[in-house]
């Protein structure tokens, strides 16, 4: 119940591993969850409706975050319908693939401004209405492409390092009210478009021998939203696939 009263918003919480971070949520005890979505509508409800059985109070919001206009829109919806902000998440991401001589312009603008633009502003007005309480936690769920160049998902790389350095000038710009840190997974859930068989290739790659899953993310959002002397740090959950 560590959440018992307190307001969370998690981008891209509809499905997979922003899905799981936001039961993980409801099962900590937040009264409030909102989370955002942009095409899974389907899945947004499904969301929705299995949240209500864990805390009173649960919205899903369709927000495209690569228009900052309905980020902004977003966030005066949190502030006018419940007032407070506690927790955010930053989990909405693009994962578009292209080799470095193929990636286009609109493929760069789209990625940069999801993975990273959009994040950016989530945490700029955010922050006002954390610090009406005083207090704030912000977790950027990025990935291991931060230290472990993806060359066929080049601009996604980038982008998600652009994320890792805004996380930490934000720990220190949003110091001491507002805490700011990151979660880099590994292998932790299939892609759609792979099939069984590559994925479990991967395993070669990865010092534990075994895949990760969602549930291991969530471990480290529970840790970092616990552990108040933590801030612009960032957590590896991988299996150790970065060292090698």
């Amino acid at each position: 119940m560590y959440l018992k009263n307190r307001c969370v918003l998690v981008t891209g919480g509809a499905h997979r591993v922003g899905k799981a971070i936001t039961m993980r949520l409801a099962k900590m005890g937040a009264d409030t969850i909102i989370f955002t979505y942009n095409s899974s509508e389907e899945a947004a409800k499904i969301t929705e409706y299995e949240l209500s059985e864990f805390c009173p109070q649960a919205m899903a919001i369709r927000c495209d975050q690569s228009d900052i206009s309905q980020i902004r829109l977003t966030m005066e919806t949190i502030k006018e319908r419940f007032g407070r902000l506690d927790v955010l998440v930053n989990s909405a991401s693009v994962f578009l693939s292209a080799k470095f001589d193929t990636v286009t312009e609109d493929d760069w603008n789209t990625v940069m401004n999801v993975n990273a633009r959009g994040p950016f502003f989530f945490m700029q007005m955010a922050a006002p209405l954390m610090k009406v309480n005083g207090a704030g936690c912000i977790i950027n769920i990025i990935d291991e492409s931060v230290q472990k160049p993806a060359l066929s998902w080049i601009h996604h790389g980038a982008s998600k390092s652009a994320l890792w350095n805004l996380t930490k000038s934000a720990a220190i710009a949003l110091a001491p009210d507002i805490r700011v840190n990151a979660i880099l997974p590994g292998a932790v859930l299939k892609p759609p478009d792979w099939t069984d068989e590559r994925w479990e290739r991967n395993i070669n790659t990865i010092p534990l021998r075994r895949m990760g899953s969602a549930e291991d993310v969530c471990k480290a959002v529970e840790f970092i939203i616990q552990s108040d002397f933590v801030t612009g740090q960032a957590i590896v959950v991988d299996g150790g696939s970065t060292v090698l």
